[in-house]
């Protein structure tokens, strides 16, 4: 009986030649946004000093049967424009969704990019070892090529921006929104992972036919895996084990394929 394929991914993950690959992305990922967090960080500095917001405002009010008008014209520069922002309640929470939504999706889409332009040179090497230790029957099987592989990942990017587009109205209203983040997310991470790996070990009829059968099963793997790169830090020393977990998962789809044969 075959292991759980979880389990089996862990004992394989924790190899020294896997901890060895895992290494890789991980420090490419963390110079990356350690770059990016500096160069952001200064940039939206100076922008902030540089600003300039004035404001003018009037409340009238009846003091003893006549009118009273009040004014305050006030200009706003620099620190100061987001002082005055944040003492009001409806711009403090607009402010603050958008640095920590909007902040926390860019950092992460550059984490899940940098991980997987880096984890595609590994591939290769990640599947060979798996075949060998566990599916020695099994024939890796590749297909496509970089002009098919370019196109289709500029097929998901444009899918995934008109998502984000689309589920617009859902990101201000509390609890959905954290599904309609993430779904656009989810699908680039699900469309990237699975080219990648299947491209590597199935012909593309093969492929085909294991996600009209098991599309669900291996969606539900992504899933797990994606919430996986969720925990913080997470995504910066997954993307081996992602790799892993769907070459066990695509090359056992092959095997159970080829028992079936043998059976008929």
């Amino acid at each position: 009986m075959n292991e759980n394929i979880w389990v089996i991914s862990l004992k394989d993950f924790f190899t020294k030649k896997m901890l060895g690959y895992a290494l890789v992305p991980f420090l490419f990922t963390l110079l990356v946004l350690y770059g990016l967090f500096f160069t952001l960080a200064d940039s939206g500095l100076d922008q902030l000093r540089q600003s300039t917001v004035h404001i003018e405002q009037s409340q009238t009010t009846v003091r003893d049967g006549l009118p009273h008008t009040e004014s305050v014209d006030a200009t706003y520069t620099g620190s100061s424009i987001l002082k005055f922002l944040m003492q009001n309640s409806v711009t403090s929470w607009l402010i603050s969704f958008f640095v920590v939504t909007v902040g926390g999706m860019f950092v992460f889409i550059v984490a899940i990019f940098a991980a997987i332009f880096v984890i595609g040179f590994l591939t290769p090497a990640i599947m060979r070892e798996i075949q060998r230790r566990h599916y020695p029957e099994i024939e890796l099987k590749s297909h496509g090529n970089l002009i098919s592989t370019i196109f289709h990942s500029i097929k998901y990017v444009f899918i995934m921006a008109l998502m984000f587009l689309l589920l617009t109205p859902f990101y201000f209203i509390p609890l959905l929104n954290i599904i309609a983040v993430n779904l656009p997310f989810y699908y680039l991470f699900h469309k990237f992972y699975i080219l990648d790996v299947s491209s590597e070990s199935l012909t593309l009829g093969t492929y085909r036919k294991m996600m009209f059968y098991r599309g669900n099963k291996i969606r539900f793997t992504t899933v797990l895996l994606y919430a996986l790169s969720l925990i913080p830090f997470a995504a910066l020393v997954t993307p081996v084990f992602n790799v892993i977990v769907l070459a066990h998962t695509v090359l056992r789809n092959s095997q159970e394929a080829l028992a079936k044969e043998a059976d008929s």
